[in-house]
């Protein structure tokens, strides 16, 4: 009687969990259900991660734009072979043969590609490359390149174009048989190396090594976790809980997000969240309950009177913060881009089975286990802290006994740490800044080394003569022309100046069948993620086609990857204090509602600004020396080798 007084007292938390406990074998039961459904629904519904990646801002209409006019759906993609040798040039015959042999090869490239018509299906053979232009092709004479002029030997260097058929994902799908004949012509070759590199060999390997990379750190965060965890509670069956509970909300949160996928296409990326965000809360918010329901123990409570005390006090605190983490990444949608909604849909459903998982699924469990969540004890671990509370109640006693003190050079040492976050560079990484066991990156380096990185990615000029329009009228060649020019004038005035040269060649245009629409393609000689590629992008935009289009009726966009990650940066930045003030208005109130302090609230929001700042400022000072150490490994590599 006096235990159901009691629950009835208690909060509206400590009810559940004190509910879920006395019904601790169906609600065990229950939740075994459901991660099997779960589990059964990852396997059986695949999850859609087809997702359409749509450009912001002018880049984005003007691939719009090329798409429709050019009859190109999605991204298209295109591969750049680099071949040379250390002794012949590219006049030699064996070298030619070389080369025309290799690109005969890819064009003869078939897939399978399977069909529905009429109920029927049929299985069809379809080129995976739809055309290669090389330097015998086009037969346009080129500079010497370095490597010529460092090689004693009289060698050469030349590279040619690979264009893949279908967009980009298509293309990644297809690129294995690329690869293997690529890498079967530079092993029967006499001497030679043979590089390629694109958008499709790029994202499959770096998939490849992300995948990898993630699998390994798992493997080790795990044993990482449980030593940790046994450290913490000292003793296994303890330490086993959290771990259970993290993965029940792992598994059935990815089984949730895999039919919500089939409304709401999901960045594939999302599963990695799923996990991280999983282990994370699940493990945390376990870890709390449980130490308070083991130290209540201790204490000479009941089991019940226990578990009560611990869900109505570290269970309450777990609900609170589930909840502002849930509502804080809904500051995300506010983004409006198809990648932060995938991570943050991900984080949320994680986020919010574990805190349900720590209120009813764990209450189960501890009530089913008792004190055998003492089971299996490490010698020497599972000791009582002292008056204090071991060593962070000594950290804390000092802190307390010196406030001022702590407090100016925490906050100091926080916006020391926090000043390279002014520096932050938004957008996304050219192909030189990828692993070096990327091989992709080889030929870039390469193309950088010998040519221009330029081409890989190159500023795509959109000129719209208009629907009622001809391209080839007269004032608006004369204007295409005027651009070109300008560009060149440019690239001579840097190279007479001693700078750098902001434009590569060759400038290449192609005009639709309508006749309506001319594509100029400019090489940017620069990365895509670097300053100076969006330096010359913005001159481009802002300076060149105004002064070139001057007074004329055609419409004239830029796009390509330099340009899609100003406009990135241009949205995030713009959007960036709507999430900040929804982030930051939701924490207030939620703070304020739960301690009913002003005082509380304003000092937890600055400390936590601070902390973000200071993460933010290691991941900048990390990925500068990041870029460092690969300067330095760049350095060390000849063109050749």
């Amino acid at each position: 009687m006096s235990a159901d007084r009691s629950a009835e007292g208690a909060s509206f938390i400590a009810r559940i969990a004190i509910w879920s406990a006395r019904h601790r074998k169906a609600v065990a039961l229950a939740w075994v259900l459901v991660v099997v459904v779960a589990l059964g629904a990852c396997t059986v519904v695949p999850a859609n991660t087809n997702v359409e990646m749509e450009a912001p801002g002018e880049s984005g209409k003007a691939l719009k734009l090329f798409q429709e006019r050019f009859g190109v759906q999605g991204q298209t993609a295109q591969e750049i072979v680099v071949f040379s040798h250390p002794s012949l040039t590219v006049d030699d015959p064996a070298y030619e043969k070389t080369v025309k042999g290799l690109m005969a090869d890819l064009s003869g490239l078939l897939v399978e590609k399977t069909t529905v018509v009429g109920g029927t299906t049929v299985v069809s053979d379809k080129r995976i490359v739809t055309g290669t232009t090389s330097y015998y092709d086009i037969g346009a004479p080129r500079e010497q390149s370095p490597f010529v002029a460092q090689n004693k030997t009289g060698g050469d260097v030349t590279f040619a174009l690979v264009n893949l058929e279908g967009d980009l994902k298509e293309a990644v799908d297809n690129i294995d048989p690329v690869l293997d004949t690529v890498a079967a012509a530079e092993e029967t070759s006499d001497g030679f190396q043979i590089l390629i590199g694109g958008d499709a060999s790029r994202s499959k390997q770096i998939t490849a090594i992300v995948l990898e990379d993630f699998e390994r750190a798992l493997l080790l965060n795990l044993p990482i976790t449980f030593l940790i965890l046994i450290l913490v509670f000292g003793a296994v069956a303890a330490a086993s809980v959290p771990l259970a509970l993290a993965f029940a909300a792992i598994i059935t949160a990815n089984g949730i997000l895999a039919v919500v996928s089939q409304g709401y296409a999901l960045e594939e990326s999302y599963t990695e969240m799923v996990l991280l965000m999983g282990l994370a809360t699940g493990i945390d918010y376990a870890l709390f309950v449980i130490t308070r329901y083991r130290r209540e123990r201790r204490a000479g409570r009941s089991k019940e009177e226990a578990l009560q005390v611990a869900s109505g006090t570290s269970g309450k605190a777990v609900v609170f913060a589930g909840s502002t983490v849930v509502l804080a990444i809904g500051g995300m949608f506010l983004v409006d881009n198809v990648v932060f909604i995938s991570l943050a849909l991900a984080s949320i459903v994680a986020v919010a089975l574990a805190v349900i998982i720590s209120v009813t699924l764990l209450p189960a469990l501890i009530a089913m286990l008792g004190d055998n969540l003492d089971r299996l004890r490490i010698p020497f671990l599972d000791r009582e802290t002292g008056e204090h509370g071991g060593i962070w109640g000594v950290i804390t006693d000092q802190v307390l006994a010196r406030p001022a003190i702590f407090a100016t050079v925490t906050v100091v040492a926080l916006l020391v740490v926090a000043a390279p976050l002014l520096t932050l560079n938004l957008g996304f990484n050219g192909a030189r800044t990828d692993s070096n066991d990327v091989e992709a990156k080889k030929a870039v380096i390469a193309m950088e080394d010998n040519f221009t990185i330029g081409l890989l990615d190159p500023a795509l000029v959109v000129v719209d003569a208009g629907q009622s329009r001809n391209i080839f009228a007269k004032d608006i060649q004369t204007r295409v022309d005027a651009l070109e020019a300008s560009v060149q004038a440019d690239n001579q005035d840097a190279a007479a100046a001693g700078e750098h040269i902001p434009f590569g060649g060759p400038i290449a245009t192609e005009i639709n069948d309508a006749g309506n629409t001319e594509i100029v393609k400019i090489p940017i000689n620069a990365d895509t993620g670097e300053k100076k590629a969006i330096d010359a992008v913005n001159h481009l935009r802002h300076d060149l086609i105004p002064a070139a289009f001057k007074d004329s009726s055609a419409k004239v966009l830029v796009t390509g990857m330099t340009a899609v990650n100003i406009d990135f940066k241009n949205m995030i930045v713009s959007r960036t204090p709507f999430v900040f003030a929804f982030v930051l208005g939701l924490a207030f109130i939620i703070l304020l509602v739960m301690f009913r302090s002003i005082v509380i609230a304003i000092k937890a929001i600055i400390l936590n600004l601070l902390s973000v700042g200071a993460a933010y400022g290691v991941l900048v000072l990390v990925r500068s020396e990041e870029r460092r150490v690969g300067k330095e490994c760049r350095s060390r590599w000849s063109p050749y080798h």
